[in-house]
């Protein structure tokens, strides 16, 4: 027979692991019902346009570069 200690040893080990479980993977079944008709938040806009600058900015200095320096041969 297992003794007390061992038993609660394993029972926290298994209430660990479901804590774990929980946040490595939360219930989120209940989280689309809530969201609007697919519309963009003004943050998610922002960043959109961020992201589409900051790619434009870097495309456009590396044709500057490559035009400055083109590749030797």
């Amino acid at each position: 027979m297992a003794t007390y200690a061992a038993k609660q040893k394993v029972l926290s080990r298994l209430a660990q692991s479901d804590l774990r479980s929980e946040m490595l993977y939360p219930d989120l079944h209940g989280g689309l019902a809530n969201s609007d008709s697919g519309e963009w938040q003004a943050v998610e806009k922002k960043l959109i346009g961020f992201s589409l600058g900051i790619g434009a900015l870097l495309l456009t200095a590396l044709v500057i570069v490559n035009h400055v320096f083109p590749a030797m041969p």
